[in-house]
């Protein structure tokens, strides 16, 4: 094998690596719960909130408070997500490798500083 064919195979080993630990990324969710368990919320892999759930508890409080409580748990399930990508980056060496690093990286950030709109 030429050097040549032995970068390429390198190239596309680490191409690979790269793509697959994209689609672990992209299937993870994140969850949180705030306002003592009265509101949960789930965010999917963009961190976008996908799911709400408001106990009749919730009722005795003011809007403003139920407002306050899901944008608390918002930023919480995109930390909880932001975990997750590290954790599932680690089981593999994804971590540990350029691009992984640069993917997790971006992916992470990108949680951060989408913060509530």
């Amino acid at each position: 094998m030429s050097w040549v064919d032995s970068w390429q195979a390198d190239l596309e080993e680490r191409l690979a690596r790269t793509r697959a630990l994209a689609a672990k990324l992209h299937a993870l969710t994140g969850s949180a719960t705030a306002g003592g368990g009265l509101i949960e919320v789930a965010v999917d892999s963009a961190g976008a909130l996908v799911d709400l759930y408001l106990t009749e508890e919730v009722r005795r409080h003011s809007a403003r408070w139920i407002a306050e409580q899901i944008l608390t748990a918002s930023a919480a399930a995109r930390a909880d997500l932001a975990a997750r990508a590290v954790r599932a980056a680690g089981e593999d060496g994804d971590d540990e490798t350029p691009e992984g690093r640069a993917l997790l990286t971006a992916f992470t950030d990108r949680l951060v500083a989408g913060g509530d709109r």
